[in-house]
């Protein structure tokens, strides 16, 4: 047993960024430290190049796809889900790596839907790529079994987790006002933030005409009318708002860094 005076403040276990495309969630998953990428998106190059333009990429980070088997040949559909867990626990036990990443949860739930499928014994032939899965209430529940389970194992891993969410805009239910919600169905959508240290809204405001616009990719940590569903919050003394420059946001959340 620890005692209390054994606890100092660390850099968070785990972040669940959410915003549109776009809006930096993967520049900044690509700036913590030394991260593995699970990339069911195949989207890394625009973000790579970015980082790489602006030399703010590290050299230690790594990647893979689900999407691909060892040898680089394409991976089935009904078998990237099983080819994902393989990936993310490689990535687990490897001492060169710190930060899981999965971009995005969008494709990643797609492969849960099918691993559902699966387990409940449904067929295949039923499922289409939705957001929205003609699930019966026993699909449900093995669904939200296993988003749960797969991010409860990550963060017991002994790594940071880092997971990339988009956004949907729906009704709520008592008010039939729109809002923004994190892009999952079912009622993971409303616990999903409840499972991570710190969850941040991305977004990117641009000024000026073409050629000499310019963006500013921001941070935001506290909700606003549309955004008070995604459970938007920090464990840090990091402020409401604040610009997406990651070393600054870095040395802010872990006081013990070198």
């Amino acid at each position: 047993m620890k005692s209390s005076s054994d606890f100092l403040p660390a850099l968070p276990q785990s972040f669940l960024l959410i915003g549109p495309p776009g809006s930096g969630k993967t520049t900044v998953s690509l700036q913590l430290p030394r991260p593995f990428i699970l990339d069911c998106d195949q989207n890394l190059n625009g973000p790579v190049k970015f980082l790489t333009d602006q030399k703010k990429l590290g050299k230690d980070w790594f990647y893979d796809t689900p999407a691909k088997r060892p040898d680089g040949t394409a991976c089935p559909r009904d078998l990237q889900w099983d080819r994902a867990i393989d990936l993310l626990t490689e990535a687990c036990s490897s001492p060169d790596v710190d930060t899981i990443v999965i971009s995005s949860l969008s494709s990643f739930i797609e492969l849960a839907y099918i691993q559902t499928y699966k387990m409940t014994g449904k067929k295949l032939g039923d499922f289409k790529k939705t957001i929205d899965p003609k699930f019966e209430f026993e699909q449900w529940g093995a669904f939200g079994s296993i988003m749960r389970q797969t991010i409860f194992w990550l963060k017991s891993s002994g790594k940071r987790l880092c997971v990339e969410a988009h956004m949907t805009v729906d009704k709520e239910d008592l008010t039939g006002a729109l809002n923004n919600f994190i892009a999952i169905p079912g009622a993971v959508k409303h616990t999903l933030s409840g499972w991570f240290e710190e969850v941040w809204l991305l977004d990117v405001s641009i000024t000026g005409v073409p050629p000499n616009h310019k963006k500013e990719h921001r941070i935001y940590t506290a909700p606003d009318n549309k955004s008070k569903h995604l459970g938007l919050k920090t464990a840090s003394q990091l402020g409401t708002s604040f610009p997406a420059e990651m070393v600054n946001v870095l040395k802010a959340l872990d006081p013990n860094a070198k």
